[in-house]
């Protein structure tokens, strides 16, 4: 007989504690793609979403929650509508802009502090999507910027590098 065919208590117990290390991995993970940047992911490296920086959309994810505002710091918007996230007619695939991106020599590495982006007025903010950089946010007259976060986005203060392209 072949291990496979017999196998001995060790490798069933390995094999069964591999496994529910892996269940328990995809139960985090589909957590945290059900609830995108609320903050209840807690920093642990889990894929959160992407980001437009310079006309550019980037990967990323939240390595740690920060308790106090970092400095230096990388300005993050996250465009909502007051009770949700806002991503427009498939052209806007993402509501966070960030201000610098890998490469500037503004870029702190994604030591980010969160600004509220609140679109007044839907109808023409799709007619302007997507946008995929931090002066199309600050210089429409339809959003609103204060620092923080609205109740349902990502933490005020975290960081969170970008990952490459999207």
């Amino acid at each position: 007989m072949t291990e496979r065919e017999n196998p001995t208590r060790r490798h069933v117990l390995a094999t069964g504690a591999a496994l529910g290390v892996v269940g328990a991995g995809l139960s985090v993970t589909g957590t945290v793609a059900a609830n995108p940047g609320n903050g209840d992911e807690k920093g642990e490296g889990t894929e959160f979403g992407r980001v437009y920086a310079n006309d550019v959309l980037w990967r990323t994810n939240v390595v740690k929650v920060l308790d106090e505002r970092p400095d230096p710091e990388d300005r993050i918007y996250f465009l909502h509508d007051g009770s949700e996230s806002i991503v427009a007619n498939g052209d806007q695939r993402s509501p966070f802009v960030s201000e610098s991106a890998p490469g500037d020599r503004d870029w702190n590495g994604g030591q980010w502090t969160h600004f509220s982006a609140e679109v007044t007025d839907i109808e023409t903010f799709n007619d302007d999507a997507p946008l995929t950089n931090d002066g199309d946010v600050l210089n429409k007259d339809y959003i609103e910027i204060t620092l923080g976060r609205p109740g349902f986005g990502p933490p005020n203060y975290f960081v969170c590098p970008l990952n490459g392209r999207a």
